[in-house]
């Protein structure tokens, strides 16, 4: 892919650290960004990630059809300490990507840009086996500015029955094709986010990295059950 090159960064103040930071040609004020998920779900929580100071924002996971979207209540299940009731150490989650019309988040991340040119904007995005779609779904986020994209190959309830997600970077086959659909038609970084649900997570990455992808971005949601007696098997 031609992409233009970055221009050196900046010297450091005498005596001053800095967390600036190039990775791909993406030039960050630290390397700290927020992963997808409920942070970047829309513009408003987006923008307060960066008022108070992140590097860089992912959306949450885009595709061109939020309709075929339906979230339930409640998804969140919390792990508890094993010393505490009260001390909450991780969560489960059951949330499918983005059920909000691509126009009004494309709409968004172009406001995000306009508004925060030196912060780092990356689109992740999900599709199905289709190559017209992967590269529709590309050009109308580089056309709104978008600096990456994060690829979710990852997301286990990402709509399966649609070989989409998790059930997408399982297959090494179709992510062969997928991700050198995604890789011919970007101009921008590409991050292939990987699934842990999988014996050898280092053979669909060798794959996506085989097919141009820039990086490998891991991991998504563990696959769990929370919230369940062992020994009688009933919710608690």
């Amino acid at each position: 892919r031609a992409r233009a090159e970055a221009p050196p960064l900046p010297g450091l103040e005498p005596g001053r650290p800095s967390l600036r930071t190039r990775v791909d040609g993406l030039d960050m004020p630290n390397p700290f960004v927020i992963g997808s998920g409920p942070p970047g779900t829309n513009y408003t929580v987006m923008k307060k990630a960066f008022d108070e100071g992140w590097g860089g924002v992912i959306c949450k996971t885009l595709s061109l059809d939020a309709s075929k979207v339906v979230n339930v209540t409640p998804r969140y299940a919390k792990m508890r300490s094993r010393d505490s009731f009260k001390e909450v150490i991780g969560f489960e989650n059951i949330e499918l990507v983005s059920d909000r019309p691509f126009e009004v988040m494309l709409a968004e991340l172009k406001q995000l840009k306009e508004e925060y040119p030196d912060r780092v904007l990356i689109a992740s995005i999900m599709e199905e086996y289709n190559r017209g779609a992967w590269e529709e779904i590309i050009g109308r986020c580089e056309e709104v500015g978008v600096d990456a994209f994060e690829i979710n190959f990852s997301c286990p309830h990402g709509m399966p029955e649609r070989k989409m997600g998790a059930a997408m970077g399982q297959d090494c086959e179709v992510l062969h094709d997928v991700t050198g659909w995604i890789n011919a038609a970007a101009t921008k970084p590409v991050w292939s986010k990987m699934t842990p649900n999988i014996t050898d997570i280092t053979v669909p990455s060798r794959t996506c990295l085989a097919q141009g992808s820039d990086g490998i971005a891991a991991i998504n949601t563990i696959q769990s059950v929370m919230g369940v007696n062992l020994k009688t098997l009933r919710p608690e």
